[in-house]
């Protein structure tokens, strides 16, 4: 079902104009910028990824300054300078490779989520012990289960089986 509405989109909202250059009937994603290879995915979007370093259009569009660099680029790059090929780089790339890869930070904004939440929850527990759930019942209290534990040992005495072989009746204690 999705493979038809993808091959009419490749095919409705992309043609080629009579000098070869692609035109894009779509909704103008790429602003003005200059369409310069395929992309991730084939769409006329800008996007940093750390897995795929060519976006498919370049990240600002041509305007005066750039564009006798431009120029310039064409020829030989040992006539540009520094300055100017750190423009061009800036031009075509948002950032550089070690400023994408650089922390952010946003850990700590994560971290701190989820401490609130962990939070939130341990407070709603105590809140719910304290003041919605009832008094626990006498058998939980530890007096009363050794009571029924002696209590099963006398009605279940004599048996082969389970717990009443593992007890001593003359000595009122366990076996080891």
């Amino acid at each position: 079902m999705m493979l038809p509405r993808l091959a009419l989109r490749a095919v409705h909202t992309t043609s080629r104009l009579s000098g070869g250059q692609e035109f894009y009937w779509g909704p103008e994603k790429a602003a003005g910028r200059e369409l310069v290879g395929y992309g991730a995915n084939g769409d006329n979007i800008y996007q940093d990824r750390l897995d795929y370093w060519y976006p498919a259009i370049r990240f600002r569009k041509e305007d005066s300054t750039i564009a006798p660099i431009r120029a310039k680029e064409q020829a030989d790059w040992k006539n540009l300078s520094a300055e100017e090929k750190k423009l061009l780089y800036r031009y075509s790339f948002r950032q550089t490779l070690s400023e994408f890869e650089a922390p952010t930070g946003y850990w700590k904004v994560i971290g701190a989520v989820i401490l609130s939440v962990l939070g939130l929850c341990t407070y709603y527990a105590v809140l719910l012990n304290v003041y919605v759930y009832p008094e626990l019942p006498p058998t939980f209290q530890n007096e009363y289960k050794e009571a029924q534990v002696e209590r099963a040992l006398v009605l279940e005495k004599g048996q082969f089986l389970g717990a009443p072989t593992k007890y001593d009746y003359e000595n009122q204690k366990w076996k080891k």
